[in-house]
């Protein structure tokens, strides 16, 4: 039997804060989010140029590991290809919807031979604080995601967009398929990710953020990549 995944996060709400004990039922990772068709499928045009398959439909989902996911401020890789990629990250349990900031670790080499392998092979990152859904939706295309790349004490813009370049949790959610009564699990859905500043990057670590502009608010998140030895 498979322990339940728990995750253990802080709500802040308009006013003050409450703890959030969220058991993961699904982890579920999307894939090809962006509005524009057109430049989604000039990405896609480019990444076949560099022997990774398209997708079949636009958006994917993805079913992965549960104990991938975690909070930590650390991760260990197997590789010098691996990189992360900021991501809004829904908590779904019932009517209620929590949304926060994440990072989809993929590693680069496994992913021009399987893109579902890829990604099982690393950790799911997020932030372990949240926000009620409810509270940003009415201006939901004004959040921004942002990613940092550290290399040494070099720090480079990565990624920057509005979130009105992706689809939104509504449309997501309704493109997602369905396998029974959904109500009843504790899901948690990386939205896929924006578009970088130049190609993808690797580095030591990764600072993420999603700003609210309205409400003058942020989650940022920094973690580190430990590469492995390949042989003790």
């Amino acid at each position: 039997m498979i322990t339940p995944k728990i995750l253990y996060l802080k709500i802040n709400l308009r006013q003050g804060s409450r703890d959030l004990v969220f058991t993961v039922d699904d982890l579920v990772c999307s894939g090809w989010v962006g509005r524009d068709r057109q430049a989604l499928q000039a990405h896609i045009d480019e990444l076949a140029k560099l022997g990774i398959p398209g997708p079949r439909r636009v958006p994917i989902f993805m079913n992965f590991s549960t104990y991938l996911l975690t909070t930590d401020d650390e991760i260990t890789v197997v590789s010098h290809q691996s990189s992360g990629e900021v991501e809004y990250v829904l908590l779904c349990q019932g009517e209620e919807i929590w949304v926060t900031v994440g990072s989809d670790h993929t590693d680069r080499d496994v992913e021009m031979k399987s893109i579902p392998g890829s990604k099982q092979m690393y950790a799911k990152v997020l932030a372990p604080e949240c926000w009620p859904y409810p509270d940003v939706k009415d201006h939901w295309d004004r959040l921004v995601l942002r990613c940092w790349v550290h290399q040494g004490i070099e720090r480079i813009l990565y990624q920057e967009a509005l979130l009105g370049s992706i689809l939104a949790p509504a449309e997501l959610l309704e493109k997602m398929p369905k396998e029974g009564d959904i109500r009843k699990k504790g899901i948690v859905l990386f939205s896929g990710t924006i578009a970088t500043k130049g190609g993808l990057i690797y580095g030591d670590s990764y600072e993420m953020e999603m700003e609210d502009p309205v409400l003058e608010k942020t989650i940022r998140y920094h973690y580190k990549v430990h590469i492995l030895p390949q042989y003790v």
